[in-house]
């Protein structure tokens, strides 16, 4: 599989609206953190935009994903294919005790 980082920006207000459909949001997101599509997810402090790695055989793949957001509607988004991706993500560390 090929990974992708997404950048997406999100509104400059973030009104009621929004903030009520971030439980389902998070639900879809966490779905897909468990299926392996999903390797790491974040936003920034201000709230401003955030980051998505996905695991996907397509650029059009990770499009369909975005579009299934609960906050697709509210959200620009850029797609970039990476070259490298290295992670400390599911690799247990050692402790000597």
């Amino acid at each position: 599989m090929k990974k992708y980082i997404v950048t997406f920006y999100l509104p400059e207000v973030l009104d009621l609206s929004f903030w009520k459909i971030i439980p389902e949001h998070r639900k879809y997101i966490n779905k897909l953190m468990d299926d392996d599509v999903i390797l790491t997810y974040g936003v920034n402090a201000e709230r401003s935009k955030g980051w998505v790695v996905f695991s996907a055989a397509t650029e059009e793949e990770v499009t369909a994903y975005i579009e299934n957001f609960p906050i697709h509607d509210m959200i620009t988004y850029e797609i970039e294919e990476l070259f490298i991706f290295d992670s400390m993500i599911g690799i247990p560390r050692l402790v000597m005790n």
